[in-house]
């Protein structure tokens, strides 16, 4: 079975040959310089370590350990009123995450999953109070069916060998990255949730896809994943044409959002029948999907993740103490980080 991960380094070997020596009659002072120069040494290794950092590239959304961003990313020539969303990056100004951005052919394709991967680094940066650093270990993922065929690819395209500068939301950062590791999404998002169960099926409800990987003993098996164009904005998209002749509006998405949330509270209560029904008619077709892959719903351990496990919380009609559900959107991220640490 092929290794679920990779990873690529920068990192270059150092070696100082400037000695310093003292004299066996120093004592107590040598003792103190001594302990001086152990101290300083630390600090500055403490201080020039890499910081580790986990984001999960989605079409909608990236996600880190901390931070969530939707993934629009938009070229302005001119000052905005906030800073908010404001990244510079050689010399060209972007305002990122207002809103979803449409689906390309490759994330690889040009720059943008690249300042998305910036502006990312910054907030987790930010959260952790660490804005002025040096290195950065970047953890990040690929869909489980295409981890062979784009893993290599995604990595190139994170890593870069020269030191990378640019401004967010007012603030400077200037550091390197110096390695990369790539894990397989779906996996990792329980990779360190799996509790007692050695056995069971994991369905991540993305974007735009559907992944479905089977673990045994605790392996997930890339030679039993599937993965089909059936994520949430296939729903999202339905619910509005649906209900645009009916309403004569469109359902604004955020507000499908809301409800997927469990936040219908703060939707148009004429709206609410037709999200509904669209997200019912999405559970029974997920559900219809893992029965044609003899998927057995009543039996098998199942594990649904990804913004959809919401939606299959409420909606899902096969019910039982067989089936999780993992409804932090950040689960894939803090998974990466996880299998960094644990598998290297």
């Amino acid at each position: 079975m092929e290794r679920l991960f990779t990873n690529i380094t920068n990192e270059e070997l150092t070696q100082n040959n400037n000695d310093l020596h003292t004299g066996c009659y120093a004592g107590e002072r040598e003792d103190f310089m001594m302990n001086g120069i152990y101290m300083t040494e630390n600090g500055l290794k403490a201080e020039n370590a890499p910081v580790k950092i986990a984001l999960d590239h989605g079409w909608s959304s990236i996600k880190g350990e901390h931070i969530f961003m939707e993934t629009s990313v938009v070229p302005v020539d001119y000052t905005p009123l906030t800073n908010h969303g404001l990244l510079e990056y050689k010399g060209q100004k972007y305002i990122v995450g207002q809103g979803r951005l449409g689906k390309q052919a490759t994330k690889t394709e040009n720059e943008n999953y690249f300042l998305l991967t910036l502006a990312g680094i910054a907030k987790e940066l930010q959260y952790q109070g660490k804005t002025q650093i040096e290195h950065v270990e970047l953890y990040a993922g690929v869909p489980l069916t295409l981890f062979g065929a784009e893993r290599k690819e995604f990595r190139d395209y994170l890593w870069h060998k020269v030191r990378i500068s640019f401004t967010f939301e007012g603030v400077h950062y200037s550091f390197f990255i110096d390695k990369v590791k790539i894990y397989a999404q779906c996996y990792a998002a329980i990779a360190n949730r799996m509790g007692d169960m050695d056995r069971l099926r994991c369905v991540d409800l993305g974007s735009w896809t559907l992944d479905v990987l089977s673990v045994r003993d605790r392996i997930p098996m890339d030679k039993d994943a599937y993965t089909y164009e059936l994520g949430l904005i296939t729903a999202i998209e339905r619910i509005k044409k649906d209900s645009l002749p009916k309403i004569k509006c469109e359902i604004p998405e955020d507000d499908i959002i809301d409800v997927i949330r469990g936040k219908q509270f703060n939707v148009n209560a004429d709206f609410l029948p037709f999200i509904e029904k669209g997200l019912q008619q999405y559970a029974d077709e997920v559900e219809a999907k893992l029965r044609e892959i003899k998927v057995d719903l009543l039996h098998e351990n199942i594990v649904y993740v990804g913004g959809g496990a919401c939606v299959m919380k409420r909606f899902g009609r096969t019910l039982g103490r067989n089936i999780q559900y993992v409804t932090d959107v950040k689960a894939n991220a803090i998974g990466y980080r996880y299998l960094a640490e644990n598998l290297g």
